[in-house]
C-alpha cells in the first residue's frame, strides 16, 4: 500500500515537472501549470491521507490481551454490559464496565478511559481498557511518578510509562523548553490521534478515579 502511494505521488511530481517545462513556452501554459500545480498537490496530499488512513485500519485490527475483552468475545453466550460513568479528567472520560454472563452468572469488569479526536473531515472516538487486575499498579505507577518523577528535572528529553494488556499507555514526559513535565493518556497504540495531554498534576484525579472504578468492579462482582 506504501509503496504504491510513494510510486504514485513520483509520477505526479514527474507530470508537474514536465508542466513547468512546457509553461516557460507563454502565458496560457503558465495559467494551465499553475492550475495543474494546485491539483496534483491535492492529489498528493489524498495519497498521504489515504495511504495512513489504510495503515491505521490495519493496524487497528491488532489483538488485544485485555481479559475483560477476550471474556466479551466468547461466542454462544447472553451477555449483559452495565456502563458506570466517572467523569473527566481533562479529555479523558472515565467509566467502568461490568460484563455478566446471565447463563453462567460469571462477572467480570474493568476501567474504560475514552478519548476523541477531531477535525474538519473527521470526529472520531477512542477506547482503552483497563483490566479489574492491572488498576493497582496502573495506580501505584501513577503514585510513583508524582512522588519521584515530576518533581525530578532532567537534563535530557526523558518519558515514564505504564501500558496495559489491552495497550492503552498512561505516562509523563519532560519538556525541555518548559522545564516542566506534561502527563499523557494514549488509549489506542496505533495512532496518537488517541493521545490527550493534560498538566502532570492532574494524575493524582486520574489514580482517584482509577480507585473509584476498582470500588465499583469489586462490589458489582460479587
Amino acid at each position: 500500500m506504501q509503496e504504491a502511494a510513494y510510486g504514485a505521488t513520483l509520477l505526479l511530481l514527474l507530470m508537474l515537472d514536465e508542466a513547468r517545462e512546457s509553461s516557460r513556452s507563454c502565458t496560457r501554459h503558465k495559467l494551465g501549470y499553475d492550475k495543474m500545480k494546485k491539483i496534483l498537490f491535492a492529489l498528493v496530499m489524498l495519497l498521504i491521507g489515504g495511504t495512513t488512513f489504510a495503515q491505521e485500519k490495519q493496524n487497528a485490527t491488532e489483538e488485544s490481551n485485555s481479559k475483560t475483552l477476550e471474556f466479551m468475545k466468547k461466542d454462544g453466550t447472553l451477555i449483559q454490559r452495565e456502563f458506570y460513568p466517572l467523569g473527566k479528567v481533562k479529555g479523558v472520560e472515565c467509566e467502568v464496565l461490568v460484563i455478566t454472563d446471565l447463563i453462567s452468572k460469571k462477572k467480570i469488569g474493568c476501567m474504560r478511559l475514552k478519548t476523541s479526536y477531531s477535525s474538519s473531515y473527521s470526529s472520531d472516538t477512542y477506547i482503552g481498557t483497563l483490566d479489574y487486575d492491572e488498576i493497582d499498579a496502573c495506580i501505584k505507577s501513577i503514585n510513583y511518578i508524582n512522588t519521584n518523577v515530576i518533581n525530578s528535572k532532567p537534563e535530557q528529553y526523558t518519558e515514564v510509562e505504564y501500558k496495559t494488556r489491552d495497550k492503552v499507555v498512561v505516562g509523563a514526559f519532560y519538556q525541555e523548553n518548559k522545564s516542566n513535565w506534561r502527563a499523557y493518556v494514549q488509549t489506542k497504540s496505533y495512532t496518537n490521534r488517541s493521545m490527550e495531554f493534560f498538566a502532570a498534576s492532574e494524575l493524582t484525579e486520574l489514580a482517584s478515579k482509577m480507585t473509584q472504578a476498582k470500588a465499583i468492579i469489586e462490589e458489582k462482582t460479587k
